[in-house]
């Protein structure tokens, strides 16, 4: 009996309106069955790497631009077949063409399935794997590279050439314990010195490049987001002792300023982003093209929304989708004059701080409650750290059992036990490309990731 095809189906762009939206598909055999799985007046692939451009039906007698790109297996991001639709990002067209899919016989993709794929069927390494969700996650554009070069296979290929210089030294060893001793003329000693001599340069050079990436990996970035004239830049000054121009006038701040603050919770610095006012009108170009550059800026881990309190005209500035946010008083030591309808919007958000920059009130309390945010902002960044700390265990495990080896073998120790520590760092570097990950560690990496990855 034939075993059933397992076909996936996600958005792979942002959730939200834009003008165009990504459906994924992907699946051994899926362009065979294209004909019966997309939906009405879709172009149908013609079994070649090609983009079709046309139509698709996302309601009775409704259709839609589309764009349908097609990738047959082996050679797409999956190793299987893949398929996108590119079409309008309508939220309602959207849902609905998913929806056909997964009645016409794919099933919606878990988080990470696309990219466990690709493992699976060998595009990527476990550690290539674990650089997608790097990537995403990169706050900086260092951090960014940095995953980018692990992606592009920089940490397999040294992983790779560690492995080919210890199995070669391990060949050599093995053929010597099949010889009687005085047998064994043909086998050097000093080639397998030469070999785990490779070896440990090749892992030393993976650990150098881990050690890079966490140097380049900030610490949290937080934005100060409201209103022009709110009190932002004064408290980016208060707390990072940075001189910045502060005026009445709105549409002072034109470009993007950061810098470190380390309170007493920080085991490290915190990155503050101070940027033009939103809330209301650009008052000329310059401002509006300020705000665009800002808007372009990395990923925040936490935004404060700054609002000022002494204003009887405070409005909460609306917060961007999705993101962790504290609401930030200014102006404590002056009569509170905010309107209750947006004291009650506040503390609907979460939770709420009050603050001067001229006296330094309530700064200790802006401190632990921003912590306690990023708690919960950085779980989201567990995964690029888990995986960073996976790939340093592993480097580490294979760099001691090559010193260990080459100890034994420099002091003529017993090749069996030297063969031992070769097959010792095999394995740890089995593990930090996959080859040798238990099933439940794979589920834990790939959970961390969003749908149509």
């Amino acid at each position: 009996m034939k075993p059933q095809a397992d076909w996936i189906a996600a958005v792979a762009t942002p959730p939200g309106a834009a003008e165009r939206a990504v459906i994924r598909l992907s699946g051994a055999g899926l362009l065979d069955a294209a004909d019966a799985l997309l939906p009405p007046r879709c172009p149908r692939p013609r079994g070649r790497r090609e983009a079709r451009a046309g139509l698709l039906e996302w309601s009775a007698g409704c259709c839609v631009p589309v764009a349908v790109l097609v990738f047959p297996q082996p050679a797409s991001a999956t190793g299987e077949d893949v398929l996108e639709l590119h079409l309008p990002g309508c939220a309602p067209v959207v849902d609905a063409v998913l929806e056909q899919l997964c009645a016409r016989g794919l099933r919606p993709a878990q988080p990470g399935e696309f990219t466990r794929r690709a493992f699976l069927r060998g595009r990527l390494d476990l550690a290539q794997a674990e650089a997608v969700l790097a990537l995403v996650q990169a706050r900086s554009a260092a951090s960014a590279r940095a995953a980018a070069a692990v992606l592009a296979g920089s940490l397999g290929a040294q992983a790779a050439a560690a492995r080919e210089a210890l199995g070669a030294a391990l060949t050599e060893l093995e053929a010597g314990l099949d010889f009687e001793e005085g047998d064994a003329a043909d086998l050097r000693p000093s080639e397998v010195s030469d070999l785990l001599q490779r070896a440990a340069d090749a892992v030393a050079e993976g650990l150098r490049g881990e050690a890079q990436r966490r140097v380049q990996a900030p610490g949290p970035r937080i934005g100060l987001w409201g209103a022009p004239n709110a009190g932002k830049t004064s408290l980016f000054r208060a707390l990072t002792g940075v001189e910045a121009l502060v005026s009445a006038q709105a549409g002072t701040t034109r470009d993007c300023l950061e810098a470190p603050w380390q309170p007493e919770p920080a085991d490290a610095p915190w990155i503050l982003v101070d940027g033009p006012g939103v809330g209301a009108p650009a008052v000329d170009p310059r401002d509006a093209a300020a705000r665009a550059r800002a808007a372009g800026q990395a990923p925040l881990a936490l935004y404060w929304l700054v609002v000022d309190s002494s204003s009887p005209c405070a409005r909460v500035p609306q917060p961007p989708a999705e993101q962790h946010v504290l609401v930030v008083w200014t102006h404590a030591d002056l009569p509170r004059q905010a309107p209750d309808a947006e004291l009650e919007r506040a503390e609907a958000l979460g939770s709420n701080v009050w603050v001067s920059s001229r006296d330094g009130r309530g700064l200790a309390d802006l401190a632990r409650a921003t912590a306690a945010e990023l708690r919960g902002a950085e779980d989201a960044q567990d995964g690029a750290q888990a995986a960073a700390e996976r790939h340093h265990a592993a480097l580490q495990a294979a760099a001691g059992a090559v010193a260990a080896a080459r100890r034994l073998h420099r002091g003529g120790g017993p090749s069996d036990l030297v063969a031992e520590e070769i097959r010792s760092a095999l394995s740890a570097l089995a593990e930090l490309v996959g080859r040798l990950s238990p099933e439940d560690l794979l589920d834990r990496i790939f959970a961390r990731f969003c749908v149509g990855k």
